[in-house]
């Protein structure tokens, strides 16, 4: 016997989160703290906050510092309600591909034109005194 209107219940889609590991140390288990952005209620400005949670990695693969994706689950313990889908980036991984600069002039340099936009440096000025410095000993 069925009553009009009624449906089966639907079955959702459980709640996946990203957030960065903040904690690796216990066994098969990694703190992973989310941020989100929300407006403070007063002055009304915006504001980073962050909620840690527990989550379940069972081949202990997630180290501090990477970015993962984790899921909703049922209780594992007392404070696990997540569990690990992937690890969406490793730690150190972002910036593999960037070079450094190698020279601390050249970096002294970047600094200083950074700091001071429209004056040259001393390597530009020293550049642009030798043509006249080579026309006056001749």
């Amino acid at each position: 016997m069925t009553t009009a209107g009624a449906t089966q219940p639907v079955k959702g889609q459980r709640k996946t989160k990203v957030g960065r590991v903040v904690s690796d140390k216990m066994d098969k288990t990694i703190v992973v703290s989310v941020e989100r952005l929300t407006r403070h209620r007063l002055y009304k400005r915006v504001m980073k906050a962050s909620t840690k949670f527990a989550a379940h990695d069972e081949a202990n693969d997630a180290k501090i510092g990477d970015t993962v994706l984790i899921e909703e689950s049922r209780p594992l313990s007392a404070t696990k309600r997540w569990r690990l889908v992937s690890v969406l980036s490793r730690a150190g991984e972002e910036r593999a591909g960037e070079s450094m600069v190698d020279e601390e002039a050249e970096t002294t340099e970047a600094i200083h034109g950074a700091a001071h936009p429209g004056r040259r440096t001393e390597a530009e000025a020293d550049a642009a005194d030798e043509p006249a410095a080579e026309e006056a000993a001749s």
